[in-house]
């Protein structure tokens, strides 16, 4: 009797501390689009004990009594630390970590840390192509990235650039290709340069490899700013530039008549009143 009064304890003490264990379940959510996070670390806080959400970002975790919170991360987000004390279900909507952000630079479709980096790219942030006045995104870049040569086409105002990474790449057209947030386009004069977040510029093989013969010439990744998820009030920031552009010294010209009497010595009959013709000044 001895023994089954032994055997009915035990039972008892493993079904009481069954009872006691919890199970918490929930969604991982980003603040950014709402989407579900796949592939998030659940850990509960103190022991090596813990799960990864699924492709929709749903978990679930078996804690003990004496474990109250759970520790949520993920590469690139703030990590979130909650208390399951009274809880058996917990969503979490993790937010961008901007410092971890910082070190990361595009290539093609994706990201990779600059520690991880091996091509040739260089990253100019939005807040260094502000700092002196330029009519496009890609004047502003001119000599902060080494091996792009950036030049004025014309002396017109607003006269468009000509962009080379290292050099001359083809003989029928040496431009490289523009990606502004995932879209290839030809050029990205109609940009705001205070529109603009970071600028890549992938100028090797390896970098470019993913756009073919397009990105024979190298590529300008460029990702704009976005809003904040959950920013409580609008932040408007207003900027504004003017110039003056004049010509430093005039061309003395003729009068009508005296252009009138020139061209019909060059070439007689161009004008048969040489009274009527007015007196222009294209300069003007």
């Amino acid at each position: 009797m001895k023994g089954l009064y032994t055997l009915l304890i035990f039972m008892a003490l493993a079904l009481s501390s069954m009872a006691q264990t919890r199970t918490i379940s929930g969604r991982v959510t980003s603040s950014d689009d709402g989407q579900p996070m796949p592939g998030a670390n659940v850990i509960v806080q103190g022991t090596t004990k813990g799960t990864t959400t699924n492709l929709d970002g749903n978990y679930t975790v078996d804690v003990e009594p004496s474990e109250n919170t759970l520790v949520f991360s993920f590469v690139g987000y703030q990590p979130v630390t909650v208390d399951i004390t009274t809880k058996t279900t917990v969503d979490v909507v993790m937010d961008p970590d901007a410092a971890n952000l910082e070190e990361v630079v595009v290539i093609g479709y994706g990201v990779v840390r600059k520690s991880d980096l091996t091509g040739s790219v260089s990253s100019v942030r939005g807040g260094d192509l502000t700092k002196i006045p330029a009519v496009s995104p890609m004047q502003a870049l001119q000599g902060k990235v080494a091996g792009v040569q950036v030049t004025s086409s014309s002396g017109a105002p607003g006269a468009g650039v000509v962009v080379r990474i290292r050099g001359t790449g083809t003989f029928n057209n040496s431009n490289p290709i523009y990606v502004v947030d995932g879209v290839i386009l030809d050029n990205a004069d109609f940009l705001n340069p205070g529109d603009i977040q970071s600028i890549e510029v992938l100028k090797d093989a390896s970098a470019t490899a993913i756009y073919g013969s397009r990105g024979a010439n190298g590529v300008v990744m460029i990702t704009t700013r976005r809003g904040t998820k959950g920013q409580e009030a609008p932040i408007i920031n207003f900027s504004a530039e003017y110039s003056i552009q004049k010509l430093q010294k005039k061309i003395d010209l003729l009068s009508g008549r005296e252009f009138a009497l020139v061209a019909n010595e060059i070439k007689p009959g161009s004008y048969n009143n040489v009274d009527v013709v007015p007196n222009t000044d294209w300069q003007d």
